[in-house]
């Protein structure tokens, strides 16, 4: 009876987490984000208020409060950093490594050096007020490093991820993630937990580490695509995204036990499937639970700010924020100078990376643990995480402001203009039709891109040259990932009348200026599409008649311009025009 009584105490606690956490996600961040506040710092506000100290540090005296605080934080944290390695895996999708070899420069040189500067300056401005060596190294490394999960976030929010900036960050977060290795060696020496030698420990952990990325790439690579080319054919959402979420957590395993990151394992695992064909399918069933599982990460760092501690030390706490930011956006300013990053850019990164990061949490807990350094401080330096990391939002915001103030007062005019947006066409079904439209835009050197959900059609067509990618076109997640947002027009020639008006529906709700030319069967189809927003539809029938119509009349004796102005005559006669809808 009494594991029957715990178990059920242990599921109803666990009820009103999960209760909680899609309240949070599904009414409070939506709301707040109508009052447009983001919705990182949604859940981060969030974490405070329900949080142990928040409305937690009161459930024990009034009952109530503990069906709408959270307490037990080891939960939320672990569930949370699944949302980071998923983040890393979509990440990888939205890579290649063609892409990443683009990078190598700024992952190893301008990565590198901000590493070791920044860890170097944090870490003698350490020991200048502790006289601990240790100490003072490994917060300094700790410190060096960013908030992957924030940066990029806050990059997908304000559609910076596939410009030049994002590529900045980005490159110098994944050195990052790669340096956490050296720091955990660095960490073990100095804990006493193993009795090698630091340069034998970090040889070790190289040889393990490239071990390990080797494997999960020769792997991927023989097994990946005969499994997605066997899913895909199912097209079961459920299988695929089982598949994909053992492939995930299967590399993040693999590399977590080899002492890598384990968010490295899935950004490899992002990595493999952004080289298959079903790399756009994946995204869409990827992104919401990725966003779900982000929202519980930064509901864990809410949950680290003690307001209480904030109204103790004021003063210390402003400084020592401020001075993080201060510290990390004047060194790294000058480090992407080096590299040839635009002025405008250089601030705008600088900015934007000046945050401690998620890594700082194992690195303090692990010092608080074996005694290297007092439990107070402990607490202080995490409360000083917690709150940067919750500011990323801000700086974000004022980091366009200062680097534009600069570069007309100071920096000069050196950057690059920004690139034109591109004039693609989106192309929705790629069977005769498709094809036909997508030679007529090659001829014409228009750019496109077709989504088709027949992956032997994919296959088949991607031999001949054509930029067609598997995905299903009713999604609007996928058109956000192939960068709709950048397209001129688009058009819908799946022979399918539902999905064509699903299509219709999830494109026209996110890109209502867009222009969409759609396939029709009929009229009473013509009139639909124009209500739900189309600029042009083209009744398959309609046309075809007039065709026949044409060239009978032709064959009759009418000279083709006469029989192609009767036929424009009868035309406006027939009600399939946008003005006779909207009237």
């Amino acid at each position: 009876m009494e594991s029957l009584a715990h178990h059920t105490h242990a599921l109803t606690g666990l009820l009103v987490q999960l209760l909680l956490f899609f309240g949070i996600a599904g009414l409070v961040v939506p709301s707040l984000q109508r009052m447009r506040v983001t919705p990182v710092i949604g859940y981060l506000l969030s974490g405070i208020i329900v949080g142990p100290f928040g409305l937690g540090q009161w459930a024990d005296e009034h009952s109530l409060l503990r069906y709408v605080t959270i307490n037990n934080t080891n939960t939320v944290h672990l569930i949370g950093e699944l949302g980071v390695i998923t983040m890393l895996f979509m990440i990888g999708l939205e890579l290649s490594f063609q892409r990443l070899k683009e990078l190598k420069n700024y992952v190893l040189g301008l990565g590198s050096a901000q590493i070791i500067l920044t860890g170097a300056v944090i870490a003698s401005i350490t020991y200048a007020f502790t006289q601990n060596m240790a100490m003072a190294i490994l917060l300094g490394a700790s410190m060096a490093l960013s908030s992957t999960a924030i940066v990029m976030q806050m990059l997908q929010e304000y559609h910076l991820s596939n410009r030049d900036i994002g590529s900045l960050c980005f490159s110098i977060l994944l050195m990052q993630d790669l340096a956490v290795v050296p720091i955990l060696v660095l960490a073990s020496a100095f804990t006493g937990d193993s009795d090698m030698s630091i340069p034998l420990l970090l040889i070790q952990s190289l040889l393990i580490g490239v071990a390990a990325v080797t494997g999960i790439y020769i792997v991927g690579r023989v097994a990946m695509r005969p499994l997605l080319r066997v899913l895909s054919v199912t097209r079961s959402p459920e299988w695929l995204m089982a598949f994909v979420l053992f492939i995930v957590i299967a590399s993040a395993s693999v590399t977590h036990y080899a002492g890598l990151s384990a968010a490295l394992g899935a950004f490899l695992a992002g990595l493999l499937i952004a080289e298959t064909d079903c790399v756009h399918a994946v995204e869409v069933i990827m992104e919401p639970l990725k966003g779900l599982l982000l929202g519980i990460f930064f509901l864990y760092i809410g949950m680290m700010i003690d307001l209480s501690e904030i109204w103790r030390t004021p003063v210390m706490l402003s400084l020592a924020v401020a001075g993080i930011f201060l510290i990390k956006t004047i060194i790294l300013f000058p480090l992407c100078r080096a590299f040839h990053v635009p002025s405008k850019r250089a601030i705008e990164a600088s900015m934007m990376l000046s945050q401690p990061g998620e890594f700082a949490f194992l690195i303090l807990g692990l010092a608080a643990a074996t005694g290297m350094m007092p439990r107070a401080d402990v607490q202080f330096f995490l409360l000083v995480t917690a709150i940067a990391m919750a500011m990323t939002p801000f700086m974000f915001k004022f980091a366009p402001w200062v680097s534009g103030w600069l570069e007309q007062h100071s920096l000069g005019g050196d950057d690059i203009p920004p690139p034109p947006v591109e004039g693609k066409v989106l192309i929705a079904g790629f069977g005769r039709m498709g094809r036909k439209i997508a030679d007529t835009l090659e001829s014409q050197h228009i750019p496109y891109i077709a989504v088709e959900y027949n992956l032997q059609l994919v296959r088949e067509w991607k031999k001949k040259g054509y930029n067609v990618l598997y995905g299903d076109a009713t999604q609007g997640v996928l058109w956000h990932s192939v960068g709709a947002q950048y397209a001129s027009a688009m058009v819908v020639t799946v022979d399918n009348y539902a999905a064509s008006e699903k299509i219709l529906s999830a494109v026209h709700r996110e890109w209502p200026l867009m222009p969409t030319i759609m396939r029709a069967r009929d009229v009473c189809d013509t009139q639909h599409f124009y209500s739900l927003g189309a600029a042009h539809v083209v009744p398959e029938l309609e046309e075809s008649s007039r065709q026949l119509a044409q060239a009978l009349l032709e064959h009759m004796g009418m000279r083709p311009e006469e029989a192609f102005e009767a036929l424009r005559i009868e035309r406006q006669y027939e009600a399939y025009t946008p003005v006779s809808t909207h009237d």
